[in-house]
């Protein structure tokens, strides 16, 4: 009794506020995660090059993850974000938590074992799937070593998959701190196993496959141990009887082969690249890929991440105006990050390449220059897929599943015709990524105009945002070209990544003083949630 009278006594404005500022540091703690894991993701890709060459060595070794990354993404991928972790997000504002882990766990035994399954069929098979997809009369010992390399990296998804539901359980819960550094630790490891492994042979890429399955499997070790708690309520159970079960599936369903798509994609430009360029151009694809992917995997899927059962518990509790808000707001936040980065991967990007992935003149001129033309044409993605992912998870939250997934179909279709199309006009390497970048422009605008259907769910005042971020990022861009002018070589590292870095940190001065001018919300409330945290901070100290 006395409990619920204070509880009663707390201003409502006061708990929305609360409620924000978790938020706020919960996205702040993830991004701090995430920019973490994709540094060290970084140090992979530099390793790579470094031990395999940029050749066909590091060409089969990424073609080796396509297809098992396929089936994880088929399987799990996006039944974590869209029913898992969502699922258990409204049983536990509901108050049903055991009811919830009953059906979680029907769904998690249910999955593991078709993913022993297919891990033991895909480890078998590897030697007929690998030539059906990619062809073997251009390119045969790439397509061999590849298909050898993935019957060892089949079995590492199986334990990628357990450590991601760790991960999405932990998320229902909000405890953003348990999972947030997983993926980095997974990352450390496997540049272990590059550097002490990694060779210029067949051998060796063998070797280092091995290295990222064991990887892979002290990865779960740590996840789930960090959610041993929450686990504990995991129950083995085949009853696929269970309505909760069965619900989890109708909504997981569509996810799964939408969040596939994703990885299809991927595969079509692989097919493209072997079959019509030269060695080197997988290792290319997957080194823009990579870079593309730091601001939105850092600040989209951050964002997004924190959003979601958030967002989940506002719509089950029919607080359609509070999940209103949070949508934009979310959406909004991450654009402000989203979209000057991709500027600045626009205007720097050849220094940009060179500056990550070229240590003691590892990677070539020549190479460079094909990933940073491979990279212009990604910068449009980098904005088009924040906006997807953001509206992806708004409908993963609302149980509305089959959209991303007709969404995801369209993409894939549109995706293969734009190759084409680049093919017959002979853009180059380069049109693979625009070709990919032109169907997410197309996936951004179909997602929004959709959800935004419903009045209710729709988020407000971002065309007016838009129209401000278009004024600060042609200050960034004018910031830029101008120092880009200046007649400066530096052949030291260090000065190449410090130039690299003032023109970057100039255009962002540019940028936010713009945004501050235009008195842009996104600028004050970031500012002031970090203020706030730091005072927060300093009175528990005191």
């Amino acid at each position: 009794m006395g409990n619920d009278r204070r509880n009663s006594e707390i201003p409502i404005g006061n708990h929305s506020k609360n409620r924000t500022q978790s938020i706020a540091f919960a996205t702040l703690l993830m991004i701090i995660g995430l920019t973490i894991s994709k540094c060290t993701g970084f140090l992979r890709e530099i390793f790579i090059i470094q031990k395999f060459g940029s050749s066909y060595l590091s060409d089969s070794f990424y073609l080796g993850f396509q297809i098992p990354d396929l089936f994880y993404q088929l399987l799990i991928g996006g039944s974590i974000q869209a029913a898992i972790t969502p699922s258990l997000a409204r049983s536990l504002e509901k108050g049903e938590e055991r009811r919830g882990w009953r059906s979680v766990s029907i769904f998690i035994s249910v999955i593991s074992l078709i993913m022993l399954v297919i891990v033991l069929v895909g480890s078998l098979s590897s030697d007929f799937i690998f030539p059906a997809i990619y062809g073997h009369d251009k390119r045969a010992k790439t397509i061999a070593l590849a298909a050898t390399s993935a019957k060892i990296l089949f079995p590492q998804v199986f334990f990628m998959m357990l450590a991601a539901l760790s991960i999405g359980i932990l998320n229902a819960y909000k405890k953003f701190s348990s999972s947030a550094f997983g993926p980095t630790f997974y990352n450390i490891l496997v540049v272990l196993s590059i550097i002490l492994l990694g060779g210029k042979t067949p051998h060796a890429v063998i070797l280092t496959c091995v290295g990222v399955l064991l990887s892979a499997f002290l990865f779960f070790v740590f996840q789930s141990s960090m959610a041993r708690r929450e686990l504990s309520s995991f129950r083995f159970s085949l009853d696929i009887h269970d309505e909760g079960f069965r619900q989890l599936l109708k909504l997981a369903i569509p996810t799964m082969i939408s969040a596939s798509i994703v990885q299809l994609n991927t595969i079509i430009l692989a097919n493209f690249s072997v079959n019509h360029f030269s060695d080197g151009i997988v290792t290319s694809l997957n080194n823009a890929k990579t870079i593309w992917q730091l601001p939105y995997g850092i600040f989209a899927v951050a964002v997004g991440n924190v959003m979601l059962p958030s967002l989940a518990g506002h719509y089950a509790s029919g607080d359609h105006k509070s999940a209103r808000i949070l949508l934009g707001r979310s959406l909004r936040n991450a654009l402000f990050l989203t979209i000057p980065s991709a500027a600045l991967l626009l205007t720097l990007r050849v220094d940009v390449v060179l500056g990550i992935l070229n240590w003691g003149g590892s990677y070539s001129i020549s190479a460079a220059n094909r990933t940073a033309s491979i990279l212009m044409g990604y910068c449009i993605a980098v904005v088009m897929h924040t906006i997807i992912f953001i509206y992806n998870q708004a409908f993963y939250a609302i149980g509305k599943t089959k959209i991303p997934l007709i969404n995801g179909g369209m993409t894939l279709v549109l995706t293969y015709a734009f190759c084409l199309l680049s093919v017959k006009l002979s853009l180059g390497a380069v049109g693979l990524s625009l070709a990919y970048s032109l169907s997410s422009v197309i996936s951004a605008i179909f997602l929004s105009s959709v959800y935004r259907k419903n009045k209710l769910l729709s988020p407000k005042g971002i065309f007016r945002f838009l129209g401000r971020e278009l004024i600060c990022v042609a200050v960034l861009l004018l910031f830029v070209s101008v120092l880009n002018l200046v007649p400066f070589y530096p052949t030291s590292k260090i000065i190449q990544l410090a130039w690299l870095f003032a023109r970057a940190i100039m255009g962002m001065i540019g940028y936010l003083l713009c945004a501050y001018s235009l008195q842009m919300r996104e600028l004050h409330t970031f500012l002031e949630r970090i203020m706030r945290r730091k005072v927060h901070k300093l009175e528990n100290n005191g």
